[in-house]
């Protein structure tokens, strides 16, 4: 999961939650912590490794992504004036001047290119050599959300960055967004579990902690399924969609076989990316 670059000013779509950075941070940290409050309180899986060291790395890389994505995009509603003054090019504005069609279209869009991106990530051995990172976590938890490679971090944040500029696509909106798949990725991360009533409600629609369980595997067939971040329909549509029965969840076993590491995020959190392919998370493991 990749939040969006942060956007500082707001267009004519603004909602008051959006006008309070504190409010939007809080959002961030609340669903973090409230998920790591019921992973402690009730656990879906007793842990058999340490916690603490690998917990503290995973939010570790979360801050170093966060200062670099800071660093290096700027606001898109502030670099677009910028650039059509450089460039005397007149980009065009979002198309569509009903709020609510606004968000429906932006919120569609935006889930569709999170879909695609992490799709190609597990597809193309480049950029899987990074994810693999977030994928060698061998015991899923909410921290697990926000380990991602420094580099995924950048190269997926700049490809998001650059649809938002070209298409203006109002920052309150790409904020909504961002925030939904947060909160969304840091609970289907969490070690916790949904009753089976809400999850077989919630699947047709939205990706769960079932079925996100299912992409996190280190089984090939289980690894290269349910891909959306927050919409489930786009792996419907597209024939990623994969539920197990929950018999089988129980003994499932998370990591990238070669890179999970027992205690912390390991070396390639800041080390030239390991050389591994995409068939490394295709490749079942023995014995199944």
């Amino acid at each position: 999961m990749l939040p969006f670059p942060q956007q500082r000013r707001y267009s004519d779509f603004n909602d008051p939650w959006q006008r309070d950075s504190t409010l939007n941070t809080g959002v961030l940290l609340g669903s973090l912590l409230l998920v790591a409050i019921v992973e402690f309180c009730l656990p879906w899986r007793q842990r058999e490794l340490p916690a603490l060291r690998r917990r503290f790395g995973n939010l570790g890389i979360w801050l170093l992504n966060i200062v670099l994505v800071g660093f290096i995009f700027a606001p898109t509603d502030a670099f677009r004036p910028r650039l059509e003054a450089v460039s005397g090019l007149a980009l065009p504005s979002w198309p569509i001047a009903n709020r609510w069609l606004s968000f429906i279209a932006v919120f569609l869009l935006l889930d569709f290119l999170v879909y695609a991106v992490h799709r190609c990530q597990h597809a193309v051995p480049f950029l899987w050599r990074f994810h693999a990172l977030h994928h060698s976590d061998p015991e899923v938890d909410v921290t697990t959300a926000v380990r991602h490679h420094p580099a995924e971090y950048v190269l997926a944040g700049g490809f998001y960055w650059l649809v938002i500029l070209a298409l203006d696509v109002p920052p309150a909106l790409v904020s909504a967004h961002a925030l939904t798949l947060f909160a969304t990725a840091a609970l289907t991360h969490g070690n916790i579990r949904l009753p089976g009533w809400l999850e077989r409600v919630l699947q047709p629609i939205i990706i769960t902690l079932d079925l996100h369980r299912v992409h996190h595997s280190i089984a090939a067939d289980e690894a290269n399924a349910n891909f959306g971040g927050v919409l489930s329909v786009w792996d419907r549509l597209f024939g990623t969609y994969l539920q197990l029965p929950r018999g089988q969840l129980d003994q499932i076993v998370f990591g990238v076989r070669g890179l999970s590491s027992r205690e912390g995020p390991p070396r390639s959190a800041i080390s030239p990316p390991p050389r591994l392919s995409s068939r490394a998370v295709r490749q079942a493991p023995a014995g199944d």
